[in-house]
């Protein structure tokens, strides 16, 4: 990395000399500075993990956010050392290109059906839980201020906006592990819901006490802070309305696109993108409104899309989501060289210990309060690891950057931060995975489930419907029927191309069904492709009990057979050009239902 310091060094003299030479072409490295430097950055760092990749040894114990922070220190030292180093993140870079996509990535990717079979936790964890870690490390430290033991005085309202940023989670470091680990889903959701909404609670704090700043404190009135609260909840509910519209117009411009097929991914980045600048402009929460796009956006526009644009999408989203992490945790590394710190141990030690020490209470105590009411309970094991998995990490640093330059104590702020994100990430992102391997965490199973079992889960998800309905209660189960239906009826056929309105309330059951099929199909057809002669039939008549299955639902299917075979599996059959795979296909389901 000493050659991008020689580069910058002898462009900057290589232009200056061209100007007082009067050369014919002349370097213009200050059109091009902004641009090319970050450029450089990612170079570098996308260099550095491949080069990590090769190093297992490394990557075996170091998180992804570590090793860029790594990257990022080494480059700070270089240009601190070549006297070039004047760099920093811009609030506004942060808040508007680099965020965006991060949390765009986690909304779209969200696993909607273990989202909402646990929301409830997700959302005690992340709003109650954010403002109880805000108010109690807040007030921590604004107690201990008063017996003069830090170097620098703050008010209520400076530290509490310290506390709302230090209360917000970095899902990265440890969803990484999780992955690797392939952690049970119910742990997995629950860390990465709560981690992902968390963020948006801690931005929607932190612009609440930040409009307090201006104000005299003994000039507030109860109506003030009533207020205050009040647009708590709207700015959060707010987002909530943004991102659901927009995911709609993104749904419905993607319905018209199949003639120019180019057009859909841009406008799948696009609008969401603008969704999220809207909330802004507004004052709304920005974040939960791209976080809510993606999760209620996708299911419509897979269905207007091709599989390789779904693909293009999914790939590119990754790229831009992984590259603005990159960026951000580099100028981390950097500030930690290159920005005006001041080291206050005591704050910095209160600090580490009360966001460690109020998680876990909240954690326990919230997960005291689910388990009284959930038929899937958090052991002790998942609590353990839920209060030791709240890192910090992107967020946290962005916002504490942000902080107007008027608060006298920001420099103590920022090096704090940057200090717990660095326990967070190397200490606690270090030893999660011994942790988790030490308590024997439960894991995902690796066993795809088969067809029967996949259908009877849809069907007994209406079975319990249907209990509930008798028991005379709203619950989960009865609440998913009736989107399911409304989903079906009415939403679909609006966003969705080729989507005619259904009115069985077996539509999900026979969907799935039909999915799998048509997914086995495919499976079949790509194995025959790389392989010798194979029978289809072979194929689909052993395994499965095909029989119980066409008993419980053929009725269903003599209704559906002709207009619902519209699945993208189905799409990239025809793409591959396989006529013959396909009326083979139709012939033996054709022979089968006569049978039934």
């Amino acid at each position: 990395m000493w050659y991008y310091a020689t580069f910058i060094f002898l462009t900057q003299m290589a232009s200056v000399a061209a100007e007082s030479q009067g050369q014919m072409f002349p370097f213009k490295w200050t059109e091009v500075q902004f641009v090319y430097t970050i450029a450089i950055w990612i170079l570098i760092a996308s260099l550095a993990r491949i080069l990590f990749s090769y190093l297992k040894f490394l990557t075996k114990w170091l998180p992804d956010s570590s090793l860029i922070i790594i990257v990022g220190l080494i480059l700070g030292f270089i240009l601190h050392l070549t006297s070039l180093n004047g760099v920093s993140l811009d609030a506004e870079v942060f808040f508007l290109y680099l965020l965006p996509p991060i949390i765009f990535d986690a909304g779209y990717f969200m696993p909607n059906r273990a989202f909402f079979k646990n929301i409830d936790s997700i959302l005690l964890f992340s709003v109650l839980g954010t403002v109880w870690n805000c108010f109690a490390i807040g007030g921590s430290l604004l107690l201990l201020s008063k017996y003069d033991i830090f170097s620098i005085q703050f008010s209520t309202f400076e530290i509490f906006i310290f506390a709302s940023l230090v209360s917000a989670s970095d899902p990265v470091a440890i969803i990484v592990v999780f992955e690797e680990i392939h952690v049970n889903e119910f742990l997995f959701i629950n860390v990465f819901g709560e981690a992902l909404f968390n963020d948006a609670i801690s931005v929607v704090l932190y612009n609440m006490f930040i409009s307090f700043l201006a104000r005299d404190l003994t000039t507030l009135n109860f109506w003030d802070y009533a207020s205050r609260g009040l647009s708590f909840f709207v700015v959060a509910l707010g987002g909530v309305a943004i991102g659901v519209v927009f995911a709609f117009a993104t749904s419905l411009a993607t319905k018209y696109t199949h003639g120019i097929k180019i057009v859909a991914p841009v406008l799948i980045f696009l609008i969401p993108y603008m969704g999220y600048l809207t909330a802004e402009m507004v004052s709304f929460s920005a974040i939960i409104a791209i976080a809510v796009c993606g999760m209620v956006m996708k299911q419509y526009v897979k269905g207007n899309i091709t599989n390789s644009a779904a693909n293009s999408v999914k790939y590119f989203t990754k790229i831009i989501s992984q590259t603005s992490e990159i960026v951000i945790y580099m100028f981390l590394g950097l500030s930690t060289v290159s920005a005006d710190h001041y080291f206050d141990v005591v704050f910095i030690a209160a600090t580490i210990f009360f966001t460690l020490f109020y998680r876990t209470i909240g954690v326990l105590s919230q997960c005291y309060f689910l388990n009284k009411f959930r038929a899937e309970q958090f052991k002790l094991q998942d609590q353990f690891i839920l209060a030791y998995g709240g890192l910090k990490g992107a967020i946290a640093y962005g916002l504490v950057v942000s902080i107007p330059a008027a608060v006298s104590a920001k420099p103590m702020f920022i090096t704090t931060t940057i200090a717990l994100i660095y326990f967070n990430v190397f200490i606690q992102g270090i030893t999660i995975r011994p942790l988790i391997n030490l308590m024997k965490i439960k894991t995902k199973e690796e066993k795809k489930a088969t067809m029967t079992e996949s259908v009877y889960n849809k069907y007994l998800d209406y079975m319990m419907a249907g209990i509930e309905d008798i028991a005379g209660q709203k619950g989960h189960y009865n609440l998913v029927a009736r989107f399911e239906r409304f989903n079906s009826s009415v939403l679909k056929p609006i966003f969705m191309r080729l989507q005619k309105r259904e009115k069985n309330d077996f539509t999900s059951v026979i969907r799935s069904y039909e999915k799998l099929i048509l997914e086995d199909a495919l499976e079949k057809m790509k194995s025959r492709q790389n392989s010798t002669e194979i029978s289809l039939r072979s194929f689909l008549q052993p395994g499965e009990d095909m029989e119980q299955l066409y008993t419980l639902f053929g009725e269903f299917l003599k209704e559906r057979r002709d207009d619902d075979i519209q699945d993208d599996y189905f799409a990239e059959v025809q793409a591959h050009e396989c006529e013959n795979f396909g009326s083979e296909l139709k012939e033996i389901e054709n022979k089968d239902a006569s049978i039934v």
